[in-house]
């Protein structure tokens, strides 16, 4: 019988938790390398922009909307 593309031959193997520890454990360690910041220093700031992004984009309209005179 013939597998289907994209299917896998054979079972692939599941961790229980949300995510692979060896994965999290390599991927944290290149962030860290990469970035050169600590990674409450990195969140810090991913969480600065995530607040500040929708703040700015309202400021924008507000301003663009009091110019075109509505």
């Amino acid at each position: 019988m013939a597998v289907p593309l994209g299917v896998p031959a054979v079972p692939l193997l599941h961790v229980s938790g949300p995510i692979d520890p060896t994965l999290w454990a390599w991927l944290s360690d290149k962030i860290d390398h990469v970035l050169g910041v600590s990674p409450g220093i990195f969140l810090a700031i991913v969480g600065t922009l995530i607040v500040a992004f929708p703040i700015v984009v309202m400021v924008v309209a507000v301003r663009r909307r009091r110019e075109l005179g509505h």
